[in-house]
């Protein structure tokens, strides 16, 4: 008896074995997946490929679930200027099930064939790919105890209301911008924003009806061909042809046709197999038929046009894309004879898809004159055209190199004045000061912001970078003398306030910082000099509904401040139960189980705001307490112990830069706790109270930013009265804190040959695990303490080069690269060709063909010169070394002695 049940006993790990040993895609095929399975698998996939994914919700269904959204690109921290977003969408009617379960695998099959597939890695680094699995997961939901039925009929939501066709109705005269969102569904409005505020090329619904007749204008060819092209890649695409079963959709208010008329998206009706809800073993061969099919309707976003619109006006400078001019957002791109018009990102960039032929291209923009170019659209293959718009009033053009090396260094030595009790207040002998300071509710800070903008239109620009759970706006201020733009080498600092609802001071000090340099940029030298060579980013309130109830928690009950992505998180108790196929997924993606804290909107939003600016210092404005605290604010076993980054010294400088500014913070000042000391007023994160999942931890682990956190007061509501006696103490403070941001090193990463910026080039200081990169013009960064440095410049595409560096006390050392390409790029040249063709330019053509010619024939000689260069190589080092050394002896003194004869040499 006891052998049987040894053998059983083997012969249920034999199958568990092999039934582990499936295939990931198998295992996904083999069952729909409901909503909490649907969350896990798509939280595994990201964990497990987590450099090129992301995973985050566009709002909540009438039932409060999650509308998951999966990104994939290579860059997936940032929008690429110049890179196309193409979105696909499933499951928006909850009764079509496949293609859900489509899109799931899709997922996967991308992220394992990255670095692997070579069609599907070049898709992923020149795309950025957004997929929503289920548009509608609550009428989803209704299947999961019904029958597999061809015929379902759960296509509603909560309300019973179709979401594909709740859209506004284009033919309704009586909709305006202010009654847009009217009447719509909650799942509607999400989707509704998410198209809005994105710049999307191409969308995919993936359904399973007949498509609907187009009225798109003569853009429906495009249409027809998109459509087509998709059916024709699917080999049994006759199938969904000869659905006569299914309806034909009514179009009115349908997400089509909101797509095209409300935003830049050519949104496609992708159709499936016509079984709505078929057995799951039906699920492989649809894959199979699908799979190619929809990598290439995704590729399809590289046709047609794109390009940059740029100011003129500046077009001595170039961006990242070897593009002249700031970039204009929002310019329009009109082609002649049709109706859509699209628009430009942020980024200055457009993509505007088009069926091949010749078109007439205009590009306007407000406050500029227009410009109109003939262009020649190639089948299978973007073209680039580039516009550079003329000012229509050219007295407001920007002074993009306002940062001249005196002024700056005049401008340290002013900001280190500000320690000094005694002389600091002849530096704003001039500047005006309130009178009293109010408290202000939520409106009155948007009505504030909006007042400050009109008061100073020049150096003043309101935005908001996201919203808080009850749907409040997030607002910052921008003060600088060029407010609209990143001008190249100026630095970029933040201030965040009333992180905790309940701490009013930090949210009512930076409303009054903003009025003070409004007031004060053409009465005050120091405030003009900070304003023109600084962009200050100032946000008073980042938790504006835990102000709106007293509590330092947001509406979740959540402390913003322990929510961002931590390094070290609790495991969840293993789970020794049956395995699902999702635990087995899990398993063979030897993804950790982890217990996450739901990542909040205000966080989430944060996280964006962090990465799409190049802050250099941020400080986040707190009270409780007299101290400025600096990272890491946590480690792994959540001890109060001090517990340094790698830039230890570097912080504590930044931290004293406020503290000893401050009249009471540095020295010795009645403590707010019993026991509580620090000295000069500064502290180690985790040796005063170990927060996990703080913001200054994240952003020094994930930007370039180094964030500290000021806390400003013991007691955290602080009556009216005593609101001026605390601007006051906190005035010098927080200008001493600007001026920090001058120091240390900055510099320009270009191209040898072409002497364009680089972007995402990594700057690295040798013995120093935290690196930065570039932003999109090549300008870079790095708060140092004085000292000397070794520094490395690098990037994928390029050689690296290795440098040393001498950092003074005052203003920033300039150290600026110039990289090496690291080969000829064949598929750059062949677009080049192509596009100089489709734009007409054949003088260029001849010129390069004349230049790649001369190319091929230098290299030809080099590779007979190598014989002899290696016989001539070590008479040539000896006097390298020679001229080094000589020029060593110029630049250095005695005490330089650390550095060798062969390192290279950078001096401010």
């Amino acid at each position: 008896m006891i052998c049987y049940k040894i053998l059983f006993v083997l012969i249920v790990i034999v199958i568990g074995q092999y039934q582990c040993e499936k295939p990931v895609e198998d295992l996904l095929l083999e069952e729909y997946h409901d909503y909490a399975s649907l969350k896990k698998l798509l939280d595994t996939f990201q964990r497990s490929f987590s450099n090129i994914s992301k995973l985050f919700s566009i709002g909540k269904t009438a039932e409060n679930r999650d509308l998951l959204v999966f990104q994939i690109t290579d860059e997936i921290s940032r929008i690429e200027p110049g890179e196309p977003s193409v979105k696909l969408v499933a499951n928006i009617n909850g009764d079509e099930a496949i293609g859900r379960e489509m899109l799931v695998n899709l997922i996967y099959h991308l992220l394992i064939n990255y670095g692997n597939d070579e069609k599907i890695t070049h898709l992923i680094n020149n795309t950025n790919i957004f997929i929503l699995p289920s548009a509608n997961p609550d009428g989803f939901e209704k299947l999961k105890n019904k029958k597999f039925n061809c015929n379902m009929d759960s296509d509603l939501n909560l309300q019973k209301t179709e979401i594909e066709f709740n859209f506004p109705d284009i033919l309704d005269t009586n909709i305006t911008s202010e009654t847009l969102f009217d009447g719509r569904e909650t799942e509607t409005i999400s989707l509704m924003n998410w198209i809005l505020d994105n710049k999307f090329v191409l969308s995919g619904n993936l359904q399973q009806s007949v498509p609907s007749k187009l009225h798109f204008g003569k853009d429906n060819a495009l249409f027809d061909h998109l459509s087509t092209k998709f059916m024709t890649n699917r080999p049994r695409s006759n199938e969904t042809k000869s659905c006569s079963s299914l309806r034909s959709k009514n179009t009115t208010g349908s997400m089509q046709d909101f797509n095209y008329f409300f935003s830049n998206t050519f949104e496609i009706n992708l159709n499936l197999a016509c079984c709505k809800y078929p057995n799951p073993e039906k699920l492989i061969t649809e894959w199979e038929n699908s799979r190619g099919a929809l990598i290439d309707f995704i590729s399809h976003v590289h046709i047609g046009i794109k390009g940059f619109v740029t100011d003129f006006s500046d077009s001595s400078y170039l961006n990242d894309k070897g593009v002249f001019g700031t970039p204009i957002e929002n310019a329009i791109i009109d082609i002649a004879l049709l109706d859509h018009n699209v628009t430009t990102s942020v980024n200055g960039d457009y993509w505007r898809l088009l069926l091949p032929g010749t078109y007439k291209v205009t590009a306007s923009a407000k406050g500029f004159k227009s410009e109109t170019k003939l262009v020649d659209v190639v089948e299978n293959h973007v073209t680039v055209l580039n516009f550079t718009l003329k000012r229509q009033n050219q007295e407001i053009i920007p002074n993009m190199f306002a940062s001249v090396k005196n002024d700056i260094d005049i401008l340290v030595s002013q900001i280190d004045l500000l320690a000094n009790v005694e002389k600091r207040d002849s530096l704003l002998a001039t500047a005006n000061q309130p009178d009293d300071l109010i408290h202000h509710n939520f409106n009155e800070l948007e009505k504030f912001m909006i007042d400050i903008e009109k008061k100073c239109p020049s150096i003043a620009s309101f935005y908001s970078f996201g919203k808080s759970v009850n749907g409040s706006n997030l607002y910052a201020m921008i003060i600088s003398d060029n407010a609209r733009v990143h001008e190249q080498g100026e630095p970029e600092v933040r201030f965040i306030g009333n992180m905790h609802g309940d701490e009013i001071l930090g949210r009512e000090i930076l409303i009054q910082l903003i009025e003070f340099l409004c007031e004060n940029y053409d009465k005050n030298e120091l405030v003009k000099k900070l304003i023109d060579t600084t962009r200050i980013h100032v946000a008073p309130s980042v938790n504006p509904d835990g102000y709106a109830r007293g509590s330092a928690l947001n509406t979740n009950n959540v402390d913003l401040d322990a929510n961002f992505p931590s390094l070290f998180k609790a495991k969840s108790q293993p789970n020794f139960n049956a395995k699902s196929n999702v635990d087995k997924i899990i398993e063979a993606l030897g993804a950790k189980d982890v217990i996450d804290q739901k990542i909040q909107p205000e966080t989430e939003s944060i996280i964006s705001w962090s990465r799409e600016h190049p802050f250099v210092i941020s400080a986040s404005l707190h009270s409780g307490s007299l101290v400025v605290s600096y990272p890491f604010d946590d480690n792994k076993e959540a001890e109060t112990q001090d517990t340094p980054t790698a830039d230890d010294e570097t912080f504590k400088m930044l931290a004293k830069a406020y503290s000893i500014v401050h009249p009471k913070m540095s020295f010795g000042y009645k403590p707010c706790q019993p026991n509580e000391k620090f000295a000069n007023g500064i502290t180690n994160g985790a040796a005063w109270r170990p927060i996990r999942g703080s913001l200054q931890d994240w952003a020094y682990l994930n930007t370039n930013d180094m964030l500290v956190n000021i806390e400003m007061s013991c007691e955290k509501f602080i009556d009216q009265p005593k609101l001026k006696g605390y601007w006051e103490e906190n005035l010098y403070p927080l200008l001493s804190f600007i001026g920090q941001v001058h120091k240390g090193i900055k510099g320009i990463v270009r191209d040898q040959k072409t002497k364009l910026p680089i972007q995402n080039a990594i700057i690295t200081i040798e013995d120093n695990d935290h690196n930065v990169s570039t932003f999109r013009h090549g300008d870079y960064w790095r708060l140092l303490t004085p000292g000397h440095y070794y520094l490395i410049a690098s990037h994928p595409k390029y050689e690296p080069k290795r440098v040393k560096v001498q950092v003074g006390s005052k203003s920033a050392t300039i150290v600026n690269f110039e990289l090496n390409p690291k080969g000829i790029n064949y598929d750059q040249i062949v677009d080049d060709v192509i596009t100089v063709i489709s734009t007409n330019s054949y003088a260029y053509l001849f010129t390069g063909l004349f230049v790649i010619f001369l190319i091929i024939l230098i290299i030809v000689m080099i590779v007979k010169a190598s014989n002899r260069y290696s016989r001539t190589s070590l008479v040539t080092n000896m006097y390298s070394r020679l001229d080094q050394e000589d020029n060593r002896k110029l630049l250095f003194t005695e005490d330089d002695d650390e550095f060798g004869p062969d390192d290279k040499i950078f001096v401010r």
